[in-house]
């Protein structure tokens, strides 16, 4: 069913007057703008999404308030105070699960860029070592969903290397990039005409095939994500084995008591 219609040039022009200027006074002069232009079709491309993100992992959170970005912002723990955001975005992700965790799918644009992907937000050490094993075992499959042919020359790979990291040899060279991450994510080469799309059902579109193609990267980050949970339970297990384990004096020790010294 076709809910999104595109977005329209005052949808951009709103969000550029908020980012000049970024203050509560202006945006309750200018709510409306922001409900109609901007909130209302972001809303319907979200709703239009759910059935493909759904297929690709019923467990992704679809609905719309926990999808859909919000204009204010949370500056509570940032040294940038300006109340609202110039840009919006949708984030599909797993319940009860914060933006900085996980691996998830996005899509997003501001008056100048527009994008989309999947990834890491930011470094998740448990997830990355379970992915570096797999690569290790299972190279062919990490190096496949990559090369569909509606990933390859349309997104890059992004994300911060470890200065210091050791490569096992038997890492592909192809892969030893990815090995390296702390996090990783891919997203689309930038273009003109993405704007085009932008204000159209034309987006929907593009934006729902491009969803399939990362499916088997989303696919198998989940599979890493359960496997690194699996692995810090066993390691939690073991500790709570280790420390329940009575300590075994060494036979003939003889124990003295205070009374047995002169000081």
């Amino acid at each position: 069913m076709r809910m999104f219609s595109g977005f329209t040039r005052e949808a951009i022009d709103f969000l550029t007057d908020i980012r000049f200027h970024n203050n509560q006074a202006y945006y309750e002069e200018n709510r409306q703008r922001y409900e109609q232009y901007v909130k209302a079709p972001l809303r319907a491309l979200c709703e239009e999404m759910a059935p493909v993100v759904q297929l690709i992992d019923p467990k992704l959170d679809t609905r719309p308030g926990r999808t859909m970005s919000r204009l204010r912002r949370d500056t509570r723990y940032t040294r940038d105070k300006s109340p609202f955001r110039d840009h919006v975005w949708l984030g599909w992700r797993y319940p009860h699960e914060s933006r900085s965790e996980g691996f998830g799918m996005y899509w997003g644009f501001g008056p100048d860029w527009i994008s989309w992907g999947c990834g890491c937000y930011s470094t998740n050490k448990p997830l990355m070592d379970a992915l570096r094993l797999h690569i290790r075992r299972n190279p062919q499959e990490v190096r496949s969903v990559f090369e569909h042919p509606e990933i390859k020359g349309r997104f890059a790979m992004y994300g911060e290397d470890y200065r210091k990291i050791a490569v096992p040899k038997d890492v592909p060279e192809d892969l030893r990039a990815l090995y390296v991450k702390k996090g990783f994510g891919i997203e689309q080469i930038p273009s003109d005409s993405d704007w085009a799309l932008l204000r159209s059902h034309e987006m929907a579109d593009r934006l729902a095939r491009d969803l399939m193609a990362m499916a088997p990267l989303q696919q198998m980050m989940q599979r890493m994500r359960e496997q690194a949970e699996h692995a810090q339970q066993e390691a939690v297990r073991e500790r709570e084995a280790a420390q329940a384990q009575p300590v075994a004096r060494p036979s003939g020790l003889t124990v003295h008591s205070a009374e047995d010294f002169e000081f």
